[in-house]
């Protein structure tokens, strides 16, 4: 890996990423459409409330998933491939326990859960239904999380694509049978998306089973070892913050929508969030396929490919950000048209959308700097990005600009805490800046 042209390895690992992510991207939003189309705004409204709990899933898959990945490439880049198998089959026991936990969890609270999500009388069952099958599907989810990036960590980007590949297009497929044509509702939607995940854990488990991997699942090493617990949740936590703080965020969002509009404001906003995940996914598409060569040249200390990684990541992630605005200010009303959004509020409903998304070009900075921090173990740094961001940020604008502007505020408050976000990553870029040259010339 260090011997390969740069920008050939780039495009190699991040290329595979991006296709997947961009297929996942396409079968999220496909949901969000065969939902709109096929149950109404409420149905769409309710996957919009039922999307926090959902993140509590995908966070702790990013926790062991990232974590562990990071720790595997930086391993076999210092050659050590005895530890790496150990730390592979460690995150694997570990997942499948919490993933177990979560259908207990999702079974035994389902009401509860629902009432605390904010679903009204209009809402609660299409998002009981929706959550409740998404839990029982957390192990094959949780796996389907990790093994996609254990697999570019262990050298095969392609198998990566695949695995997610596979995945969207039996879940779209699944959509349109189960939510248009039997009528299922949410129910359907989750049942799509279990039948996804579980076929990319199949694929995943398989090849480090019985396929050309060159990690290896063995028996022997499936073990609880609470070290590599500690420094795969140390260094996954990051990837954990985001997710949780989306899921709070949305919560908050949710409420504070209810408070100053209607469900139809809830529908435009999931709307909002499904368009915005176009970018959102590309760029973190583009990370996780980079993260692994990134921690691969921190454990075999090539610092000067390391910086050339990193400058055609912003360069390329800050381009697609403006192609995406630009796409947006195109084609915004007939992608909003798509989810059975009513003529009648199209206008207003593409006016906010757009400004929700104006933010795009410093995401993907911030997605960036958060993930090259992971990588190079300044996990201190990759967290107060992500809570910066995701959290703090996200829920002052939220809270503070709807007493202003009403409900738009709330769509106005994503892209303030985007570009503010700027300026926190810039801050700390600059701060490690001056900690390095003061290593290097003390005074």
């Amino acid at each position: 890996m260090v011997n390969e042209n740069i920008l050939k390895l780039w495009l190699r690992f991040v290329i595979p990423s991006i296709v997947g992510v961009l297929l996942n991207t396409i079968y999220v939003m496909v949901d969000g459409i065969f939902v709109g189309q096929g149950a109404g705004e409420e149905a769409l409204a309710a996957v919009n409330l039922a999307w926090p709990a959902v993140t509590i899933i995908l966070g702790l898959g990013a926790l062991l998933g990232t974590g562990a990945t990071i720790l595997v490439a930086k391993k076999l880049g210092e050659n050590d491939k005895d530890s790496a198998e150990k730390i592979f089959a460690t995150t694997i026991k570990y997942t499948f326990f919490v993933g177990l936990f979560l259908m207990l969890i999702g079974l035994l609270f389902a009401d509860f859960i629902t009432k605390l999500l904010g679903a009204n009388e209009d809402t609660f069952q299409y998002t009981k239904d929706y959550f409740v099958i998404i839990y029982l599907m957390s192990i094959p989810y949780l796996f389907s999380s990790s093994l996609n990036q254990l697999v570019r960590a262990d050298g095969n980007p392609n198998l990566s694509m695949i695995m997610v590949s596979t995945g969207a297009i039996l879940n779209v497929i699944l959509d349109w049978l189960l939510v248009i044509k039997f009528q299922m509702g949410t129910t359907g939607a989750a049942l799509a998306t279990g039948c996804g995940v579980s076929v990319s854990t199949i694929i995943g488990l398989y090849y480090f089973t019985y396929g050309k991997s060159n990690l290896k699942l063995r028996k022997n090493n499936l073990k609880f070892n609470t070290h590599v617990l500690i420094n795969t949740c140390r260094i996954g936590a990051a990837s954990l913050f985001m997710q949780l703080s989306v899921g709070l965020i949305i919560l908050i969002q949710n409420n504070v929508i209810y408070k100053y509009g209607n469900t139809i404001d809830v529908a435009v906003f999931c709307v909002a969030g499904y368009i915005f995940s176009i970018y959102a996914q590309i760029a973190i598409g583009i990370v996780q396929g980079i993260q692994p060569v990134i921690a691969f040249h921190f454990g075999a200390s090539e610092f000067k490919r390391l910086k050339k990684l990193l400058t055609i990541t912003l360069g390329v992630s800050i381009g697609l950000g403006l192609l995406f605005l630009g796409f947006l200010g195109l084609f915004g009303e007939e992608l909003i048209l798509l989810y059975g959004i009513s003529e009648s509020v199209l206008e207003s409903a593409y006016t906010r959308i757009f400004i929700f998304s104006l933010g795009t070009p410093a995401v993907g900075v911030v997605y960036t700097m958060s993930s090259y921090y992971q990588a190079t173990n300044k996990t201190t740094y990759a967290s107060i990005i992500t809570l910066g961001r995701g959290l703090f940020l996200q829920a002052f604008f939220v809270l503070t600009l709807p007493i202003f502007f009403g409900v738009n505020g709330v769509f106005f408050g994503q892209a303030a805490s985007d570009i503010s976000a700027l300026f926190l990553v810039l801050g700390l870029v600059c701060l490690d800046v001056r900690k390095k040259n003061s290593i290097i010339n003390p005074v």
